[in-house]
């Protein structure tokens, strides 16, 4: 059985290893000029013999390999595609080694055991900066650290797209907590199996998350802390949760615990923000105007709607958030989401905002809608059994200034029918947004603004009800 490959050994290890199997001359006119030195990564796993020796270089360096050989064999094959990916082979005398570049994977949403890998080497990385003082001066010296292999261990699949991910979250991170103690970065059970068992039985939150969506924990002493929250809760049912965020805010600013918030870093810069470490939780001028509400009743094809969603884009006190409302499966009925995306932080979702505390919003607000799928035709048939009430809706959406993307009530009613054939789920969907939609366009200017403004901070997580946490980003 072939022994995985490690990424981990540098130009001048690899030069090394070149010399000791008697091909360092044509290995250094191969390799020469190489306009990104640090991005080569060579498996220091190889053991020789017929085995190919991979060596992992960025697509800038495999041009110039190429070009390099070019200069000396004319009837060399040149770079090719093996595996999906650009590859240039070399054979020298008895030793062949396999440049391959690498190159970001197409974006794709990661599965929960992806996203928790992630998360965990996210809190590995942050142990070595914070608590271990290992520096990385770039990104690529995180496949240097002589503890990598321990990276590798939690997250196998780990490539260079999330090493920079890494790499910028703990920069961020050392600029925020350079001088703090910090000895346990948990992520699972530990003190995140504690706090969330705390909210389950204390305070009825079965889903942690939709209270603080802190991913993991930066904890000075474990022990002491849960001492402190255990007596501020002793009780018989006379405390609220309100109580317990305060406590943690106090244990937040003191850095004695600091949950952290991970979204995806989309520039080479992490940004960080907390939130509900203030006594209010907000900013009392924080207030968002609807700049268009849209959804999209055209179709691709005959059968599929061109978007799954709707969209409404508010802004105010310089942010931009733009609302995704779509069902929570793509692929069968279900009901409906509110995902935010902050403008400026493109790969990274501000968070779900919560759906029962969506429906008391809603209720509040005395909107008529009720985020239950069974309440909205299912199939084209009883769609047409409610045909006129949703052909006027259509019309007064558009009266409201929502884009629909259409012309008129009969294309609306063709289309509905066509999704409804193929993809009825998407089209039963479509019903219930208009019916969200309904709720938001019956709003006078004030309270549709108010409304916007309460579901960025649900989303969000800000506010009292909320616990504190920092977002990195």
């Amino acid at each position: 059985m072939a022994t995985k490959p490690s990424w981990n050994m540098p130009y001048s290890k690899a030069q090394s290893k070149a010399r000791t199997v008697k091909i360092l001359s044509t290995f250094n006119i191969i390799t020469k000029g190489m306009p990104e030195k640090d991005f080569f990564f060579a498996d220091s796993n190889w053991a020789g013999g017929k085995a190919m020796w991979q060596i992992k270089v960025s697509e800038a360096n495999l041009d110039k390999f190429e070009q390099n050989i070019e200069k000396f064999d004319k009837d060399h094959e040149g770079v090719k595609t093996a595996g999906g990916k650009a590859v240039l082979d070399y054979v020298f005398g008895a030793v062949k080694i396999r440049f391959l570049a690498s190159h970001k994977k197409s974006a794709k949403a990661a599965d929960a055991k992806t996203t928790a890998m992630q998360e965990r080497a996210s809190a590995w990385i942050m142990k070595r900066a914070i608590k271990d003082s290992y520096r990385y001066d770039k990104w690529t010296d995180i496949k240097l650290d002589p503890k990598y292999k321990e990276l590798e261990k939690i997250y196998p699949e780990v490539d260079e797209e999330w090493l920079q991910v890494f790499y910028a979250q703990q920069e961020r991170m050392l600029t925020e907590f350079s001088n703090v103690k910090f000895k346990i970065f948990n992520r699972d059970e530990g003190f995140m199996g504690y706090i969330s068992n705390i909210v389950k039985q204390k305070f009825g939150i079965s889903k942690k998350d939709t209270w603080n969506p802190a991913d993991i924990w930066c904890i000075q002493d474990q022990n002491k802390i849960e001492a402190i929250i255990d007596k501020t809760i002793d009780g018989n049912g006379s405390q609220t949760i309100l109580e317990l965020n305060a406590v943690l805010r106090k244990l937040f600013k003191d850095r004695k615990v600091v949950g952290i918030s991970l979204k995806k870093v989309s520039g080479k810069t992490a940004k960080y923000e907390e939130y509900n470490v203030r006594e209010d939780g907000l900013e009392a001028d924080y207030n968002f105007n609807i700049d268009s509400m849209s959804i999209d009743l055209s179709t691709k094809s005959d059968n599929e709607f061109s978007t799954q969603d709707t969209r409404i884009i508010v802004s105010g006190n310089g942010a931009e958030y733009n609302f995704q409302i779509k069902g929570n499966d793509s692929v069968k009925v279900s009901n409906l989401k509110w995902e935010p995306t902050q403008k400026g932080a493109a790969a990274a979702r501000v968070g779900k905002a919560p759906v029962d505390m969506v429906g008391k919003l809603i209720s509040d607000n005395k909107g008529n809608f009720v985020n239950r799928h069974q309440n909205f035709p299912s199939t084209a048939t009883k769609f047409l059994e409610e045909e006129s009430k949703y052909r006027a809706l259509f019309t007064k959406l558009k009266t409201k200034k929502v884009d629909t993307k259409i012309a008129n009530e009969q294309t609306f009613v063709d289309n509905m029918l066509a999704v409804y054939a193929n993809e009825p789920h998407v089209a039963h969907s479509k019903c219930m947004q208009m019916a969200f939609l309904d709720v938001v366009v019956d709003m006078k200017k004030e309270k549709r603004r108010e409304f916007m403004t309460d579901m960025v901070f649900l989303a969000a997580k800000k506010g009292k009800r909320f616990g504190p946490f920092g977002k990195l980003y």
